[in-house]
Formats: C-alpha cells, sequence, structure tokens
C-alpha cells in the first residue's frame, strides 16, 4: 500500500493533469456527436482511414469507399498522424459506420496529452507547482479548448498542441549537451510534421529563432549544429508523408484550398468576416487575441522584477513571440503575406494563436520563475490583481461563448450515418479530371448511386469482381466484342491495367473523371493497381534511411553525452 501511495504521490501532477482534462473534455465524450466546423470531415477521415489501415494498408494514402466509393487521394495529402492514433482508440470501441466515440477519445488525449508535454516544458522554467497550474491554464486557454476543440474541431491542429512544447523541452536538452536527446528532438519535430503542417510551418521559426538567440554566443555554434543535425533527420524522418504531399499537389485542385473564404486575405482578424463565419466568432476571436497578448504583456512586466540575465533573456525572446504572433493576425501584416507563398498556404493569419498560446504560458512561467509563493505574495501585489482579473475574464469568456459549443452543439446519429454514405472528401482533394460541378455533395450522392461497379459500352459483356481492395482491383471480364469498361473509381495518376498477367492496358478518364480502359475480345482476368509513385518511392527511401540513421546515432550516444556539460551554460 505505501509502495502506491509513494506511486501516487510522485506522479500526482499528472494524475491531476489528466483528471482535470477528462472534466474539461466530458461533455464532449458524453455528447458522443458533435458539430464542429470541421467535424464531419474528421469523422469520414477517421472511419475510413481505420477501416483501410486495420485491414492491412499500413500507410492508407487512397481512400477507396470515399466519395460514394469512386476513391480519394485525401491522405497523399492529409497529415496522418492523428489518425494513426485514432485508429489504435478504436480497439477500446465496437466501432461502426455512425460511431464516433474513436475519434472523440483520441481528441480528449490530445488535450490532455498537450498538458502533460507542457508541464515538463514549464517546469524547466518554474517550480513544479507553478508548472501544474499553467499546464491546466494552458489546456483551457480559449482558443486551445473552446475554439479548436469545441467550435472548430480542428483535430490536427489541436494535436499540434502536444509537439510544441515537447519539441521545446528536446530542444532545451540539446542544448544542454546532450547527443541523445538529439534524437528525441527529431522524432518530436517529425510527429508535428506528420500531425499539422500548416503549424509546423509556422512553429519553426519560433522554434529555430529559440535556441539561436538564447543560447550563449559561446554555445552557439554546438547548439547550432546539434540542432540542424535534429531537424535534418525529422524532414528525412517525415519525408514519407511530405514528399509525395508536396510534389504532386497538381493532380488535385489545391487551389480551391486558398480561395474564398480560404484566402488568407479574407482572415485578418480586426477586418470583419468576409466569408463564411459568424460575426460573433469574428469578435470572440479577436477578443481572446488581443486578451491573451495583454495578459503575455503583463506577466513580461512583472518579470522585469528579476534580475537573472538567462531568464530575462529568455522572456524577452517570447514577449517579442507573443506581439508578432498578434501582428500576423491582423491586417498590417498583410505585406508579409504577400512576400512570402508558403505563408499564404496557412490559410487563416489567426492560426497563429497557436503560437501566441504556447508563447504566451512560457512567458507565465518565466515571470515566476524566481519567485517562491510567499514572494510571489509580495510583490508587484496591485499588478498581479489586474493580471488576475485579466486572466479570470479571459477564461471566463469561454462560459459566455462556449456554453453552448461544449454543452449543446451536437448532431444525431443520423446525420453522421448520412454523411457517411456519401463522405465526400473537401474539395481541394477532387482529382482534376472529375468535373467541378460533379463534385458537390449532392451531385456525387447521385452519381454514385447511378453508377455500378462495372458498366460497359456493349451489351455482350459480362464481368467478376475478385477482389475490390485500395490500389488493387481483380476482375473476371467476358466480351465477345472489344469493350470499353468504366470502373466505379476515380482516374488518379498511378493507375495501370494489366491483362492476363502479360499485357499492359491502356488507361483513361472519362467524361465523368473515371477509370476507364477497352478490353479486347474474349476471357480476361484484369488487374488494376494505383501503383506506388515516384513520390512515394522517393519518400520512402529518404525516411528509411533517416531511420537507419536515428537507430545508429541512438546506439552510438547511449552512454556518452554531449560535448557541453549543463553546469558550462549556467
Amino acid at each position: 500500500m505505501s509502495k502506491i501511495l509513494a506511486l501516487i504521490s510522485q506522479w500526482r501532477h499528472l494524475i491531476i493533469i489528466v483528471a482535470v482534462g477528462l472534466l474539461l473534455t466530458m461533455p464532449l465524450l458524453i455528447n458522443g456527436c458533435m458539430n464542429g466546423h470541421d467535424f464531419f470531415f474528421h469523422v469520414i477521415f477517421s472511419h475510413h482511414f481505420t477501416e483501410q489501415f486495420w485491414n492491412g494498408d499500413l500507410y492508407p494514402r487512397w481512400m477507396l469507399n470515399m466519395n460514394a466509393g469512386f476513391g480519394s487521394p485525401t491522405f497523399f495529402f492529409y497529415a496522418p498522424l492523428p489518425y494513426y492514433i485514432t485508429s489504435l482508440f478504436s480497439l477500446l470501441f465496437n466501432l461502426n459506420t455512425a460511431d464516433c466515440d474513436a475519434l472523440l477519445f483520441s481528441a480528449s488525449c490530445a488535450l490532455i496529452l498537450s498538458g502533460i508535454t507542457v508541464y515538463f516544458w514549464l517546469k524547466e522554467f518554474t517550480s513544479t507547482q507553478f508548472a501544474l497550474i499553467l499546464a491546466i491554464i494552458y489546456m483551457v486557454l480559449p482558443y486551445h479548448f473552446v475554439v479548436d476543440l469545441y467550435i472548430r474541431f480542428a483535430f490536427a491542429e489541436l494535436w499540434s498542441f502536444v509537439w510544441m512544447p515537447l519539441i521545446l523541452y528536446w530542444s532545451l536538452k540539446v542544448s544542454e549537451g546532450s547527443k541523445k536527446s538529439i534524437i528525441w528532438l527529431s522524432i518530436s519535430i517529425a510527429l508535428l510534421i506528420f500531425t499539422h503542417l500548416p503549424t509546423f510551418i509556422i512553429f519553426m521559426p519560433v522554434f529555430v529563432g529559440h535556441f539561436l538567440f538564447v543560447t550563449n554566443k559561446e554555445l552557439r555554434k554546438f547548439v547550432f549544429l546539434n540542432h540542424l543535425i535534429a531537424i535534418m533527420l525529422a524532414v528525412g524522418l517525415s519525408a514519407i508523408y511530405w514528399v509525395p504531399a508536396m510534389t504532386t499537389q497538381d493532380n488535385v485542385s489545391m487551389q480551391s484550398m486558398f480561395s474564398g473564404m480560404f484566402n488568407y486575405t479574407n482572415n485578418f482578424l480586426l477586418s470583419g468576416p468576409i466569408y463564411g463565419h459568424s460575426k460573433t466568432f469574428w469578435r470572440y476571436l479577436t477578443f481572446i487575441t488581443v486578451l491573451m497578448s495583454t495578459l503575455a504583456y503583463g506577466a513580461w512586466l512583472f518579470s522585469r522584477m528579476q534580475t537573472h540575465l538567462i531568464i530575462r533573456r529568455e522572456t524577452n525572446y517570447w514577449i517579442v513571440v507573443v506581439f508578432l504572433s498578434l501582428f500576423m493576425t491582423l491586417p498590417f501584416s498583410q505585406f508579409i503575406w504577400d512576400l512570402l507563398p508558403t505563408l499564404q498556404k496557412i490559410q487563416f493569419p489567426w492560426r497563429f494563436n497557436t503560437i501566441l498560446t504556447i508563447a504566451a504560458i512560457t512567458v507565465f512561467a518565466l515571470a515566476v520563475s524566481q519567485f517562491d509563493e510567499i514572494k510571489f505574495r509580495m510583490h508587484g501585489r496591485n499588478p498581479l490583481i489586474i493580471w488576475f482579473l485579466l486572466l479570470t475574464v479571459l477564461l471566463s469568456s469561454e462560459l459566455i461563448y462556449g456554453t453552448n459549443a461544449i454543452f449543446f452543439n451536437r448532431v444525431e446519429e443520423k446525420e453522421v450515418v448520412k454523411s457517411l454514405m456519401v463522405s465526400r472528401s473537401p474539395v481541394e482533394y477532387r482529382p482534376h479530371w472529375v468535373p467541378e460541378e460533379n463534385f458537390s455533395y449532392d451531385n456525387i450522392r447521385k452519381l454514385g448511386h447511378d453508377t455500378p461497379q462495372l458498366q460497359s459500352d456493349k451489351t455482350d459483356v459480362s464481368w467478376q469482381i475478385k477482389r475490390w481492395q485500395p490500389r488493387t482491383i481483380q476482375l473476371l471480364i467476358n466480351a465477345n466484342v472489344e469493350s470499353k469498361i468504366t470502373v466505379h473509381q476515380f482516374y488518379y495518376p498511378g493507375w495501370a491495367a494489366t491483362l492476363d498477367d502479360q499485357t499492359k492496358l491502356s488507361m483513361s478518364p472519362s467524361d465523368n473523371g473515371l477509370l476507364q480502359l477497352s478490353v479486347p475480345a474474349g476471357k480476361h482476368e484484369i488487374l488494376l493497381t494505383l501503383d506506388t509513385l515516384i513520390e512515394e518511392r522517393v519518400g520512402q527511401i529518404i525516411s528509411t534511411l533517416a531511420f537507419l540513421i536515428c537507430l545508429l546515432w541512438g546506439a552510438k550516444n547511449q552512454i556518452k553525452f554531449g560535448f557541453v556539460r549543463k553546469e558550462q551554460i549556467k
């Protein structure tokens, strides 16, 4: 019994974080099906990804049954890690086509794990007690908790809140001279890439700036080289995802992802919503962004009482990040967005709230890093009262604006079933051979209903389907005359047809963008395969090499640690 109590005492802070996280996500788990902005898409993604994964497709890229069974290249482009995690959670539930439990449980775990990883990051600067308090605040901050989880259900972005503190934590260990930590840092960065590319794009300059500007000049060269190794390994590890995602975008209508309501010019705060979002949502997003920045500034002012040079350097860096993040959400920053095409792919400038959140919580930790509880009560009494008042207003706003989203914003299970029956992918993943007018929800549903698995331009043709799997379709065709066969799958580069295990058949898209091939007269076995693209192979090779390097590096540095001791940094 004493051992159990000792173990509980040792892990009590993490237990508290888990308990608070479960409490915060209880409405999510109880309601079951919620009506967040992107909820239906993530239900569709997770359902089909899970189905294919457990049927032996270890990296599902081509979603066989999406788009009314016509297939979709969604996971050639969308980061897969959150759905791998959801697939594992599906083992806990008896999932059917209408079941969202695994997805919602995964989202709940994302919130809890973000509290745990930020706790380890923050306790490097402050006491474990304050790190615990701030970890809970991190979980409950409005953009993280209300906006991303309950209002938008931005599933991938929600998981990115887990990896950012983890990257910073291992970066600190690398800066302290641990070569073994380079591997953990590279894995952490790779996890972020595998989770959400937009967050990776905006977080990396912050991460690089941190270890460059905060590190002592004498150590900067060594720290830079170690971090460069970690970044290169991370890019290599994740190449299996990003190489095809970045190089095959011409195959789909990706431009729709950056137009209309998704164009960055229409999504600056203070400018007002032009497309899609309600004015109430827009005002709330603006309110929490400005107030978070104000709170961070207040914490920074409090930190000025400290004399510790390293702490002040850290605090100054993160308050700059806070205000740069705020600036990037406002229309005044448009000239920067105009100059950087990669940044434009972020779509929503207000996504910089992810950076603002991690930067602000770090400033909060640094502000109290050199004070014990007694001193904390004594110093800056009046400013702290104001700071706590503003924090209370910020958190209370969640109850005012988020009550409906948290407790009542749910949908009926039948709506989820209806959505899964068609499973239309987002329009940006429409293969560009498919006419745009055919890709509406209703037209996809009608086309799927009206189109059989196989159809021929000749009547005197019979067939049998031997296998119908992702990227592999096996058919037996009996045609008295040469016939043109249309298959119930969208055309996509890489589809190939083999006649009787020897003859290659030419393939082309039909008017509706479906697979179409000419079959000679006679009895034939036809094998249709979506071959591994050259871009996929390149990514696989790079990731394999990076993985082997990580194994060798880990083995080499299992006992030996870096060239810089922690005491030297101090």
